[in-house]
């Protein structure tokens, strides 16, 4: 039963992920957040045209961090293994200790957290990357709990148990002053 819920709450986590950074209502890439009180965005023409100097705009793009504020790299693991990690080793070599370490991986001073949902290959108008403190920038409605039910009755006949997991969330950007991101233009 272990192995059916721990892949019904990873399910469940990229779905929640897909939401934050690609919603179509409140998602840190939508136009509705581009058009108003934006988060501000550092686009560059390709993947490939990515350089050192987008990654410090996009960490500058917050201004003045508030205090107390966590500010953490989101990124998709492709993108931070290939290009990012190149531009690193380019630069010096600075942070392949702490990737070759076992240790979680670090930009520019600030961890990074590699989230699948992201694009592995950013075509126009995806998210190369998200920088911020997500519990200041976004909120997470919980608007129906995780729930359970266990289907008996239907596979009975063949001594087997169903398992239906739904929960009901709503994720809104409210604070973008406290993120940046970076977008293929």
């Amino acid at each position: 039963m272990n192995v059916v819920v721990e892949s019904i709450a990873y399910s469940i986590s990229i779905e929640e992920d897909k939401n934050l950074f690609n919603g179509v209502a409140g998602g840190v890439n939508t136009a509705g957040i581009k058009g108003d009180a934006s988060v501000d965005d550092t686009n560059v023409a390709s993947l490939g045209a990515l350089a050192l100097t987008d990654l410090t705009a996009c960490a500058a793009g917050i201004g003045n961090p508030i205090i107390g504020a966590q500010n953490e790299w989101y990124m998709s693991p492709v993108v931070f293994h290939s290009q990012v990690r190149d531009l690193l080793n380019a630069a010096g070599g600075n942070a392949v200790a702490d990737i070759e370490g076992g240790q979680r991986p670090m930009l520019l001073g600030y961890p990074v957290n590699l989230v699948s949902c992201l694009p592995a290959a950013p075509a126009s108008g995806d998210l190369v990357a998200v920088f911020g403190d997500l519990r200041l920038g976004a909120y997470f409605g919980d608007r129906r709990a995780l729930n359970f039910k266990t289907l008996n009755e239907l596979y009975a006949e063949n001594d087997q148990i169903g398992v239906v997991a739904t929960e009901r969330i709503d994720i809104k950007v409210a604070n973008p002053e406290v993120l940046s991101k970076i977008t293929i233009t």
